[in-house]
C-alpha cells in the first residue's frame, strides 16, 4: 500500500533574505548616485559631449547647438564668419588640427567655444 507523507523542510534562515534586500537596496542606491553624477557632467557642457537634449540642455544650449551647426561648415572651409552670428577671437594650428576660439551670440547672450577642426570637428566651452 502506498503511503503519502507530507515532508516539511525548513527554509533558509531569514538572514539570507535580509542580505539580499540590503544588497538590492545598495545596488539601487549606487545606480541613482551614478546616474546623478553622469547627468551633472553631461549638463556642464551638453554640446561638447554631444547630448543637446532636454534633461541636460536648456533652451540656450539647443540654440547654441543650432548656431554651431551653421558655423561648422564655414570653419571647416576656412571662410570668413558673419560678425552678427560669431566672432573669431583666436586661430591656432597645433597637432595637425586647427583650433578656433569663437564668440557666439546666442539669443542675446554671449558664449565662447573652442572648435577643433581636423577629420572630426569637436568643441568645448571656454570662458570669454
Amino acid at each position: 500500500m502506498k503511503r503519502w507523507v507530507l515532508v516539511l523542510t525548513e527554509r533558509g534562515s531569514d538572514r539570507e533574505g535580509k542580505r539580499r534586500r540590503i544588497a538590492a537596496m545598495f545596488i539601487v542606491l549606487c545606480g541613482l548616485v551614478g546616474s546623478w553624477a553622469v547627468g551633472s557632467v553631461l549638463a556642464s557642457d551638453p554640446i561638447g559631449y554631444g547630448v543637446p537634449i532636454w534633461p541636460f540642455a536648456d533652451r540656450l544650449d539647443r540654440a547654441e547647438n543650432a548656431l554651431l551647426g551653421q558655423v561648422v561648415p564655414v570653419v571647416r572651409d576656412n571662410l570668413p564668419l558673419n560678425p552678427a552670428v560669431a566672432e573669431v577671437l583666436r586661430k591656432t594650428d597645433a597637432y595637425g588640427s586647427e583650433f578656433w576660439t569663437l564668440k557666439l551670440k546666442v539669443d542675446g547672450e554671449t558664449r565662447c567655444r573652442e572648435v577643433a577642426v581636423s577629420l572630426n570637428i569637436t568643441s568645448r566651452r571656454v570662458s570669454c
